[in-house]
């Protein structure tokens, strides 16, 4: 895997860098002054580093491990498959707890109202004996039971704590408790010792029976519910802490969990809730932890308030709890949970094919994705033969089918642009002996100047001029268009410079020339070239112009007022129909010009298609011609001006030759 890009994370790296030289410098200060100031510059020059550091640790942890897509994928499942499962589980673990709780509650009210119907039946049994007129001090206890007997409202005998008097608050607090469900959550009552406990009363006629609850309250809560119980009033010093919550006119009051435990009270509470196999495992220890209130705490001897509350605080393991759920279950209860279990193990199979799916599914698209990586990788290295093999039918195997076609694409550019760069190196030598066949250097004489123009359109042109001498002091002008541009016109025209050359040293007439040069064109009559040329011979001392034409266009004569001929020589091109050239006779005065060209010049198009044509040519050359170059200049001009500046479409020629007369000694203006 290529290393991230380092660029990105340069300015947090600086932002380190700085925070630890801003921290050295707090803490450098510290030490040598001192102060407080600097203490808490120092400790913010620590907290800014450590931040910068952190968030620059989870910048390259990030970047580095989520480079690759798989790994993407995969923290993107975990986020949207299996965290909303960690997050439920959590939340249905708390519900779990607090249902629990509730059900603790449950068994703990439970408790208390079997606690009290037994005192009930405790007291009417005793009621229904024989009343005892003496102390009553062998029968006033029966196990943790006291009891005490009354006749007029006068004790008569019994446990010594009982009140003297029969207490008739009791008698009132058991008739409002069938209508009032508040009166049913204050079952206990205080002895006079200060201790909490359970009492119930029985009475017929002038003689009554109350009975109650000794030390051993806690005692019966726990051996009756198999739960841990232990009670507090809120006057107790050893009270648990309390948390009270405002929300509007609502009050909610928090009292603290039974959480530390001594070794007697562990063993106490597996002796009441044995585990099921010593020594006892997690779900046998207890764990939840449950808090139940029973408002207002009454004395028993007159029922006045000696507390705010009594607060009861309950523990159970999860293994008792289920214990107590599941012990009174019949046959549809049974079902009942089958039904549960059944429908949970058919979701948990829904979600194991599910997470299959989507695995099955992440590993594809990183397998995908990987496979394009590496094919990248090996294309930028300069392997253009790799391919993907393409199994898939989505988009993924759309987009490899894409990349193996556009490889294929690129490879076939490769090899077309390799071809294509020994070519232009080619065209490029030809271009440069094609360059080679045109005059470097043009010195006709003093009473002659010549000013050229060669401008192709291609990489190898098809048109061709040249100056030679020719006869006594003479010279033979040239210019010729082959057909067609590229490598074959330059052959054409290689072979036409040598055949041309040859001939005008020998002093062949025009015609002979012309007549030579169209057997060589059509020696192979399935590959004919078509060349139209003009040959002049000028002879500088007379001013003598003889001027053979083959196809070409016209030749342009300025008279030295500036008056302009079009010489129209009709004639068969070479290579063509057999037929003599076109044929005149002209002779120049002193500061006469002559003007050749190619149809690349005259065929000039506008941006709107127009031709330059022949009226235009006639136009820009009239006028004295000053010299051979403003003459070529100013039809230069005029052509760049009407394309708009264009590249030229067709080969453009120019050959400008002015007669400064048989006597001029002036020097020639190239």
């Amino acid at each position: 895997m290529p290393a991230p890009d380092p660029k990105p994370r340069s300015r947090l790296l600086r932002l380190v860098l700085l925070a630890a030289l801003v921290l050295a410098v707090a803490w450098a200060l510290d030490a040598l002054i001192g102060g407080a100031f600097l203490g808490a510059a120092r400790a913010l020059a620590l907290g800014c580093f450590l931040l910068v550091a952190a968030v620059w640790l989870f910048r390259l942890v990030w970047r580095r491990f989520f480079w690759s897509v798989g790994r993407r994928l995969a923290f993107s499942y975990l986020l949207l498959g299996l965290l909303p499962i960690v997050l439920m589980t959590v939340l249905g673990g708390f519900a779990t707890y607090l249902a629990g709780g509730m059900l603790l509650g449950h068994l703990y009210r439970d408790s208390i109202e079997g606690l009290r119907q037994g005192l009930e039946r405790a007291a009417l049994e005793r009621l229904l004996e024989e009343p005892d007129h003496g102390e009553g001090a062998v029968r006033a206890a029966a196990g943790p039971l006291r009891f005490a007997e009354y006749w007029q409202g006068r004790r008569i005998a019994g446990d010594a704590a009982s009140p003297p008097d029969w207490p008739d608050w009791l008698d009132r607090a058991v008739a409002s408790s069938a209508d009032d469900p508040e009166e049913r959550r204050r079952p206990f009552v205080a002895l006079p010792d200060g201790s909490v406990s359970l009492a119930a009363g029985a009475h017929e006629g002038d003689r009554a029976v109350l009975v109650w609850y000794g030390a051993e309250i806690e005692q019966a809560l726990r051996e009756r519910g198999h739960f841990w119980a232990q009670i507090f009033r809120s006057d107790d010093p050893r009270k648990l802490q309390v948390t009270r919550i405002q929300l509007g006119e609502r009050a909610i009051v928090l009292r603290g969990l039974w959480v530390q435990r001594t070794e007697a009270e562990l063993a106490e509470f597996y002796r009441i809730s044995p585990p099921a196999e010593p020594p006892p495992g997690l779900w046998d220890k207890p764990l939840l932890l449950w808090m139940e209130s029973s408002p207002r705490l009454r004395a028993l001897a007159d029922g006045t308030e000696v507390a705010d509350a009594v607060s009861i605080s309950l523990a159970a393991s999860p293994r008792g709890l289920a214990r107590a759920l599941l012990s009174a279950s019949d046959q549809a209860d049974s079902s009942a949970w089958l039904a549960l279990i059944g429908f949970g193990v058919l979701m948990l199979e829904i979600y194991a094919a599910a997470a299959a799916l989507a695995v099955f599914m992440i590993y594809g698209l990183s397998r995908a994705v990987n496979r394009l990586s590496r094919a990248t990788t090996a294309v930028g290295h300069g392997d253009f033969s790799v391919r993907i093999p393409v199994k898939r039918k989505d988009q993924l195997g759309a987009l490899q089918r894409s990349f193996n076609e556009m490889i294929e694409h690129l490879q076939e550019l490769v090899a077309t642009a390799v071809q294509k760069e020994a070519l232009d190196k080619e065209l490029a030598l030809a271009r440069k002996v094609q360059q080679d066949l045109l005059p470097l250097e043009i010195a006709p004489g003093p009473a002659v100047e010549i000013s050229t123009h060669f401008e192709p359109s291609a990489a190898i042109g098809g048109d061709y001029y040249d100056v030679l001498p020719h006869g006594a002091g003479g010279l033979a002008v040239v210019v010729a268009d082959v057909a067609g541009h590229g490598l074959a016109a330059g052959l054409r025209m290689a072979m036409m410079k040598s055949a041309l050359t040859l001939q005008i040293e020998d002093g062949e007439a025009p015609e002979r020339i012309f007549h030579r040069l169209t057997r060589m064109l059509r020696v192979r009559p399935g590959d004919r070239g078509f060349v139209t040329a003009t040959l002049a011979y000028f002879t500088p001392e007379d001013g003598a112009l003889s001027i053979a034409n083959a196809g070409h266009p016209p030749t342009y004569l300025v008279r030295a007022d500036g008056a302009v001929e079009e010489i129209l020589l009709p004639g068969p091109p070479l290579g063509g129909l057999p037929g003599p050239p076109g044929r005149g006779e002209r002779r120049l005065g002193a500061g006469d010009a002559v003007v050749w060209l190619s149809d690349g010049l005259i065929e000039a198009r506008s941006p709107r298609g127009e031709l330059f044509g022949y009226d235009r040519v006639r136009e820009r050359l009239a006028g004295p011609p000053a010299s051979a170059t403003i003459v070529r200049d100013r039809l230069l001009a005029a052509v760049r001006a009407h394309t708009g500046g264009a590249a030229p479409e067709d080969d453009r020629t120019l050959v400008v030759l002015l007669y400064r007369g048989a006597s001029s000694s002036m020097p020639r203006n190239e």
